[in-house]
């Protein structure tokens, strides 16, 4: 099975502790035909697990996985339903994957389905649950068109596939961070190479005063007579998410703070989202936009009072 437009990747999100686990899938059958599949014991025994399943708010269930000669045979997640709205949405709050939801929307010629996994997720378990939660949203399609799987006889090898192309795009995503680092380190350490290093030569960068500058040299140079001719702050930053956008092309986006000279907080006039555009060029990944945009949140007192605190919370104890 090829993977493509009619089953898309996922997508993981990390903030706070927990991974937001996220997937879209197109489905040629109604909402109540997609909806049996996902509360029907029988029908989600053909795709995900066996299952006892209490069909209201505040109800019980039991999944049990049925991958035969994996660890994963031996998985039992239990839990609560909190939400059951038939046939438009479906959340069960587990104790080993998380809340799982399951949204659903007429479509034309059939179900648009976001899945949803809100989880505690060590970082070294992340690839593979991707991969699985793929593997199944494919078995649910091929379930909505009569196959079952063959749980006695299930190996590993469709699961491999898409476990191998989770982890290069995932080493991809880790690229890119390591670009926004870089760039923010330079910042701190007012070395204006180190700052310009991870841009293409025709890299381009917006200050949060809208400033432009242009060329990887060019940002260099206009970097350091800043640097000569200020005590600027130095920032600190929380990644909000990155995610590929097209063969060879990410985008980042985070959230900053900067803390002043001879100060030991931040300064919530000058909280920002940044967002940085990256390109893979000879299979080596470099910047070709980094944009500050001032964080003001205009008429939302509560949201940017919230950035601050959190912003606060990742400076060192020794200020």
């Amino acid at each position: 099975m090829s993977t493509g437009e009619q089953y898309p990747d996922g997508t993981a999100t990390q903030r706070d502790g927990r991974t937001l686990l996220r997937f879209e899938r197109r489905l040629r059958h109604p909402p109540e035909r997609v909806w049996r599949a996902l509360t029907d014991p029988a029908k989600l025994s053909a795709w995900l697990a066996e299952a006892v399943l209490e069909p209201a708010v505040g109800g019980k269930f039991e999944l049990r996985w049925l991958n035969a000669g994996d660890a994963a045979e031996e998985t039992t997640a239990r839990g609560t339903v909190t939400a059951f709205d038939p046939p438009r949405l479906l959340e069960l709050d587990s104790d080993v994957h998380g809340v799982l939801r399951w949204e659903l929307a007429p479509a034309p010629e059939g179900t648009h389905l976001v899945f949803t996994s809100d989880v505690r997720l060590p970082g070294e378990y992340l690839v593979q649950t991707l991969a699985g939660w793929h593997v199944h949203l494919d078995y649910l399609a091929e379930a909505l068109d009569g196959a079952r799987v063959d749980w006695a006889n299930w190996t590993t090898v469709r699961w491999q596939v898409h476990h191998d192309r989770y982890a290069e795009r995932l080493g991809a995503l880790d690229a890119v961070r390591a670009l926004y680092r870089r760039i923010l380190d330079g910042w701190n350490a007012r070395d204006g190479a180190a700052f310009a290093a991870p841009f293409r030569d025709d890299g381009e960068t917006i200050g949060f005063d809208g400033t432009l500058h242009s060329g990887r040299e060019r940002i260099a140079a206009q970097l350091d007579r800043i640097f000569a001719g200020h005590q600027t702050a130095r920032y600190v930053a929380a990644v909000r998410d990155v995610r590929l956008i097209g063969p060879g092309a990410a985008v980042l986006r985070a959230v900053a703070g900067m803390v002043p000279p001879g100060s030991a907080d931040i300064d919530p006039a000058v909280n920002s989202v940044q967002t940085l555009t990256a390109s893979q060029l000879m299979g080596e990944w470099r910047v070709a936009l980094f944009q500050n945009t001032p964080a003001a949140y205009h008429g939302r007192p509560g949201d940017a009072e919230a950035l601050t605190a959190e912003l606060r919370a990742l400076l060192p104890e020794d200020g």
